[in-house]
């Protein structure tokens, strides 16, 4: 097991200088120079300062930056274009919030990622915390749109959505009611578009036609997997009763796992990230020996286990993609067990004691995955660490901690 963990590990550190996600596409240089090339497509979750692409498919990566790039793009996926403009650097966090009403402006030259291609242009610009929103005319300057969220001398949050006087003064349409536009990608792109179809009456309608760089956009999905394998556990036991306060015995135990897997894909870089909710049914059965010369008159002592319980693991997913159809993961997450049905017995020559597992803690264990993923089959192997299965017990402590071997298929998605 150790020796397929450590194989994974050295996968995945080779898959971080693999080919993945180069789409052909170009940019324009500062000379205005149009380059094609092959550009990674990382769908960025935040607007980008640079980006990688390769001179030809087989070629070593190279990076670019706005210092050299006036755009770039892989067509029908999307497009930024380089523009010194003003942005807001207001906080939009709750506990952050500025106090004054009007945009706090910073210029600066930047990527505007393009949403809506057309006459009358709509760009957002995305940070961690925020987005905003920008509009250009046929050869105008690039205009913000102006929404801000604050806090004047009350705590009461205020909102300023100057966006929509501005919509109605700017780009006016009597078919479009700007008060119910919302601050919002969806919302502002139909606007833009019902704009630039404003009060056109022709039979050639690509004349006129908007694109819409977000109806190609990576969008969320989940995935419903089943999942089998083995779990190997490694177990220890401690008794501190005082009719045997210091025996101490290991053992080791392996037996089925298997269960569902629930797997929420993100919007964002390609789908390498995700959230996983994954419950399992596992047992242990086992009994252990321990040896006690001090009491020959008790006789040595045999402790048996009897447990079984839903395992459910919590944990966020990155993946790395190798090839088209097989990629590495790895994730970091916590454990929930929720034992029933569960027994711990111990008993000697003159002695005998049973208890059944109530009000055991389910409180979450750290867990750690690596995996390989070729189309819709799973590969895995999941580390869990040390718990107390005896967790109300204050005299006896059995410690348990496991690495499962699973298998798992896609038997459903909505992608």
């Amino acid at each position: 097991m150790k020796k397929l963990i450590a194989c994974l590990i050295i996968i995945i550190t080779h898959s971080l200088f693999a080919q993945q996600n180069y789409e052909k596409g170009y940019f324009i240089n500062k000379n205005g120079v149009k380059i094609e090339c092959y550009i990674k497509n990382e769908n960025w979750k935040n607007t980008p300062a640079n980006f990688k692409y390769k001179s030809f498919n087989d070629s070593k990566a190279q990076l670019n930056d706005l210092r050299n790039v006036i755009e770039f793009s892989i067509p029908n996926s999307f497009k930024f274009e380089k523009h010194l403009t003003k942005i807001d650097k207001s906080s939009n966090l709750d506990y952050r919030l500025s106090k004054v009403r009007t945009p706090e402006y910073e210029e600066k030259e930047v990527f505007l990622k393009v949403l809506v291609e057309a006459k009358t242009k709509l760009y957002s610009y995305s940070t961690t915390n925020l987005t905003k929103f920008f509009f250009s005319k046929e050869n105008e300057k690039i205009v913000p749109l102006v929404y801000k969220r604050y806090t004047p001398e009350t705590t009461d949050i205020k909102v300023n959505e100057l966006y929509k006087y501005q919509l109605r003064k700017l780009l006016p349409c009597p078919e479009l009611n700007p008060k119910k536009v919302n601050y919002t990608k969806k919302s502002l792109i139909d606007y833009i578009i019902n704009y630039n179809n404003c009060g056109i009456k022709t039979t050639n309608a690509k004349e006129n036609e908007a694109f819409d760089y977000s109806k190609n956009e990576i969008k969320s999905f989940i995935e419903f997997k089943v999942k089998a394998g083995a779990n190997f556990f490694s177990n220890s036991i401690k008794d501190a009763t005082k009719l045997n306060p210091t025996i101490v015995g290991e053992f080791n135990n392996v037996s089925l796992k298997f269960g569902l897997e629930l797997e929420y894909f993100l919007p964002f870089n390609n789908h390498n990230w995700s959230v996983v909710i994954n419950p399992n049914y596992q047992s242990l059965n086992d009994n252990i020996t321990l040896a006690n010369d001090k009491e020959p008159l008790i006789g040595n002592f045999v402790y048996e286990l009897d447990y079984q319980s839903i395992q459910t693991t919590v944990a966020f997913r990155k993946y790395f993609t190798l090839h088209r159809d097989s990629k590495i993961f790895m994730d970091l997450g916590l454990n929930f067990n929720f034992p029933f049905g569960s027994r711990y017995t111990i008993f000697s020559n003159k002695t005998t004691g049973t208890q059944e597992f109530t009000n055991i803690p389910t409180a979450g264990l750290f867990t750690a995955g690596l995996g390989y993923k070729f189309k819709d089959f799973y590969l895995e192997a999941r580390y869990i660490s040390e718990q107390d299965l005896l967790g109300t017990f204050t005299n006896v402590e059995v410690n348990n901690s496991s690495i499962a071997l699973m298998l798992a298929y896609t038997i459903l998605n909505n992608k």
